[in-house]
């Protein structure tokens, strides 16, 4: 028999689509997304502290629901430990994404009956309140100069709007007024585009004879361009007032505000050490937990814990809800997803590192990564990898890669995978050798030395 035959999914045929990289953002009617959002919720490990993440999350918003503010949430975990995945994963489940062959997020991953019940009442509570809405992204895609701007950029972005705040602030007044459809038509005999003629706001001629065709009452195109210039003007600093007007309008409508999650992966990154830039998410948590019906959670990201930094710890009074990510659940993962052996196998595995008990026991004798009595735990989940390579791996692996990318878990998942390939063919007893993974620079095997 050969490794192969022993996986859940064979190695030589499983497709890695993300990388071990989940990319937080709207996924929109791209293919390539789409499928990989599918291939990330079918191998989504839900247990430890991603299990205990979501349902610290999903309880404290119901919770919140019709109390006078709607806690904001904080998930922190080292560089590349899984909360983008996290988050990614809540943005989809909350809505329960339907794809195109009627499957949904949740009929496609395996959840603890807790997190499943969470979901089911979330969606019975969301029914008399607007129903459900979830958007993702970060703050570094829109403005990097006004904290506001970037906000209500990564919302228009998430409803396929204009960045530009007038163009989009437009398009939402069109739409309000049953006019986007009539405008749309009329450009379309003109062999235009709405939102190319919106880009052109003030100075588009199709624009206003298509809106003056739609709403005579203007009277002529010269008092339709001037009715747009004086009712749009531009919007370059908005104030929070006009940053929840749009967010209300863009979700549900004024009053109408749905049970909405708003996920900002990277807000850590995005504040830096920058006082102001704290001070003004401060603000934009404190009017999102309490000014919005308590329909909206807010949910960011960051590596470090609240606590840890000057910048951070102004907002400590206002994500009040923290999800702390570890080491442990980096290992959970790999194991469930790429080294997941069938359970029929699995005594087969146990009986061969039985078999060579004493060999396993001399690996890397009288140094740090040496065999003990714990590893004996984890010989069938690691297979092909040895307990003590894998410590071997990780040392390596911080001491060659300065950049501190290498020993995460986007990193280790992917090194894993392809050294589960490289050993796929060889027979059932052969582990991955010590130098079968990938350099820090993602080319070479790592040539290793032992360490005392």
């Amino acid at each position: 028999m050969t490794n192969r035959e022993l996986y859940l999914r064979d190695p030589t045929t499983l497709e890695l689509l993300n990388n071990g990289v989940s990319k937080v953002s709207e996924i929109g009617h791209d293919e390539r997304q789409i499928k990989t959002l599918r291939f990330e919720l079918e191998t989504f490990v839900c247990d430890g502290e991603y299990a205990r993440g979501l349902e610290r999350i999903l309880r404290a918003y119901l919770d919140g629901l019709g109390r006078e503010e709607q806690k904001a949430v904080w998930v922190s975990g080292f560089f590349g430990s899984g909360k983008s995945h996290l988050v990614k994963m809540l943005r989809y489940l909350w809505e329960d994404y339907h794809f195109a062959d009627s499957a949904t997020a949740r009929s496609l991953v395996r959840l603890p009956t807790e997190i499943s019940d969470l979901l089911k009442e979330l969606s019975t509570r969301s029914k008399p309140l607007g129903g459900l809405r979830a958007v993702a992204g970060t703050l570094g895609a829109g403005s990097m100069n006004n904290v506001r701007l970037a906000f209500v950029q990564l919302i228009l972005r998430s409803a396929g709007l204009p960045e530009n705040l007038a163009h989009a602030k437009f398009i939402l007044w069109l739409r309000s007024s049953g006019l986007e459809t009539p405008v749309a038509k009329a450009l379309k005999k003109s062999d235009c585009e709405l939102l190319d003629e919106v880009a052109n706001l003030n100075y588009s001629v199709p624009l206003a004879e298509a809106l003056l065709s739609a709403d005579p009452k203007y009277g002529s195109v010269a008092n339709v361009q001037e009715a747009m210039r004086v009712g749009f003007p531009e919007i370059t600093s908005p104030t929070m007032g006009q940053a929840l007007d749009f967010l209300q309008q863009v979700f549900g409508g004024k009053d109408k505000l749905p049970c909405t999650l708003l996920v900002v992966d990277e807000v850590q990154q995005f504040i830096g050490e920058k006082i102001q830039r704290a001070m003004d998410m401060q603000e934009i948590a404190e009017h999102c937990r309490t000014k919005l019906n308590q329909r909206l959670l807010l949910v960011g990201t960051g590596q470090s814990a609240l606590n840890t930094t000057p910048s951070l710890q102004r907002l400590q009074a206002r994500f009040a809800v923290r999800v702390q990510l570890s080491d442990a659940d980096v290992e959970s993962v790999i194991r469930k997803t790429v080294l997941r052996k069938k359970p029929e196998r699995e005594p087969a595995i146990s009986k061969c590192m039985s078999q060579n008990q004493g060999e396993l026991a001399r690996h890397l004798q009288n140094t740090r990564f040496a065999y003990s009595n714990d590893d004996d735990k984890s010989f069938v989940a690691d297979y092909p990898l040895l307990p003590t390579r894998r410590r071997f791996w990780e040392k390596v692996l911080r001491n060659t890669d300065h950049s501190g990318t290498k020993a995460q878990l986007r990193s280790q998942l992917q090194i894993v995978f392809e050294a589960t390939r490289q050993t796929a063919i060889a027979s059932e007893g052969r582990s991955v050798p010590r130098g079968a993974g990938l350099d820090p620079s993602g080319s070479s095997v790592v040539r290793q030395k032992k360490q005392r």
